[in-house]
This record gives C-alpha cells, sequence and structure tokens, in this order.
C-alpha cells in the first residue's frame, strides 16, 4: 500500500485557491498502486472560525470533485467542515472513486485556540473501516496527545491510523514523538499529514508530515519544505511484529476500553 501525504499550503477562507492547489497534487498522483492520499486538516478554508457554518455548504461539492478524479485504487483522507446546525463538526471523510467510505468527527477540541466555541465535539467511538485489505482508523491533529484514542482505534483493528493535522512548526518536536510512541505502543502505522505553512493574518509554518512504521521508524524524513511524501505500508509487518514482541495483544488481552470487545 502506498501511502501519500500532501503537504501543501493552506491560505485561510480561500476554498477556490485551496481547491484547486490540492486537487491539482491529486491529479498528478498515479492511480494504478493501491494508495492512500492524505490531506492537511481543514485544508479547503483552515479555521476561519466566524465562516465555518457557510463553508460547509460547500463539503459536498468539494468530496464529489475529489471523488471525480480519483478511481476505487485510491483513499483520500479529507477534513472538512460538516454542517450541524449553528456550528460544525471538523470530520475527516473516506472517500475513493465510490463516494464516501466512512467518516469521524474529531472529538477532542484545541480549546488554547477556542476550538470548542465554534466546533462541536464527536462521539470518541473509534471508526475502523477496510480498504484494500487494509484496516484504516480516522483521527484528528489535537488528538495524537490522547493515548487512549489511539488504543480504541487499534483494539477495534486499526492496522494503519490517519491523522490529517494543523501543527506549528515550533511544537515539531512533539508531534514526531508522539507519532512514534503511537505507532510503537499499538504497532501499527501511523500517517500524518500536515500542511506546509498556514496562510492567514499572520503566516504559521507548519510542516513535518511523517510516516512511521510498526518499529516505530520514519519512512521518509519529515521536513518544512512543501512537497508530496510517499511511503510503502505492507500490512505483513504489522502481523510480524505483533507476533515477536506481542505488547499489542497483552494489552488487547488485559484492558477493555470503553467497552470495545477484546
Amino acid at each position: 500500500m502506498k501511502i501519500v501525504s500532501l503537504q501543501l499550503p493552506v491560505r485561510l477562507s480561500d476554498v477556490d485557491g485551496n481547491l484547486d492547489r490540492f486537487k491539482g497534487a491529486l491529479a498528478q498522483l498515479s492511480d494504478e498502486q493501491d494508495t492512500i492520499v492524505i490531506l492537511p486538516e481543514m485544508w479547503m478554508c483552515g479555521f476561519d472560525y466566524g465562516r465555518l457554518a457557510e463553508f460547509s455548504e460547500r463539503t459536498d461539492e468539494v468530496l464529489k470533485s475529489i471523488q471525480s478524479i480519483i478511481n476505487d485504487n485510491t483513499l483520500v483522507i479529507s477534513a472538512l467542515p460538516e454542517k450541524n446546525q449553528n456550528k460544525v463538526f471538523n470530520t475527516v471523510y473516506a472517500v475513493s472513486g465510490s463516494g464516501v467510505q466512512s467518516k469521524y468527527r474529531k472529538s477532542f477540541l484545541f480549546t488554547p485556540m477556542r476550538e470548542d466555541e465554534y466546533i462541536d465535539k464527536g462521539s470518541a467511538e473509534p471508526v475502523v473501516f477496510d480498504f484494500k485489505g487494509f484496516k484504516v482508523g480516522l483521527l484528528l491533529c489535537y488528538e495524537i496527545r490522547f493515548p487512549e484514542m489511539f488504543r480504541m482505534t487499534a483494539f477495534a483493528g486499526a492496522e494503519i491510523i490517519t491523522v490529517p493535522a494543523i501543527w506549528p512548526q515550533i511544537k515539531k518536536d512533539h508531534w514526531l514523538t508522539l507519532m512514534k510512541a503511537r505507532a510503537i505502543e499499538n504497532q501499527c502505522y501511523i500517517a500524518g499529514c500536515n500542511t506546509s505553512v498556514m496562510h492567514g493574518k499572520k503566516d504559521m509554518p507548519c510542516g513535518f508530515s511523517a510516516a512511521v512504521d510498526p518499529w516505530g521508524e520514519f519512512l521518509y524524513e519529515p521536513s518544512a519544505e512543501e512537497g508530496i511524501y510517499t511511503a510503502e505500508a505492507d500490512i505483513s509487518v504489522v502481523n510480524d511484529i505483533r507476533t515477536k514482541i506481542p505488547s499489542f495483544y497483552d494489552a488487547k488481552g488485559y484492558f477493555d476500553i470503553k467497552g470495545i470487545n477484546n
């Protein structure tokens, strides 16, 4: 399985410009191989809180436009505003050429940036689904700081967990350390995509998208540079490491998290 992160700039409120940029990058990717493509969190509009409800009116259009340029060999992980009356959900959609395969609503909101004042919380239930023989889990950005969320998702069957994000470069050591920790403790792939720069009233450098294997190794060198970053994931690696060092199975046999069947 090929894992691709589109680490491209996001411009606050520029829906059409962002859509052109990311769709152009998607169109360049070969769809001959089974591929999971991850886009940054809220890549369509950024966190323009006052206009999220307005922008959510375009989410269906954006999802359909993504669907129109990929086939069933490609799964795009795209976090967008989802309309919910006066507020919105920060929702990550998994879309293929056949349409939306699954979705997850962000459960832990970043209160220091007042995300909770404008965005509704999801249910915190793990979302895992099958894509081409890989069990894929969906989480978002700030949730990398919550090992319980990743454990729940792994216990629900995830072999790769995708993490769209807008994460400032000043905290990149936290991001990269936590990515490795989540991969090692759950013995699965963790793939996070960040924007290169969040352009707004003040530009915020981000970058350092990463893909980590179940042994905790980075599959490419994380970088601040804009680009398309690619890795390979092999389900046999998950099974092999979980068998050789059975810490995941030991935990699954002992801990009961929110009633998930062990």
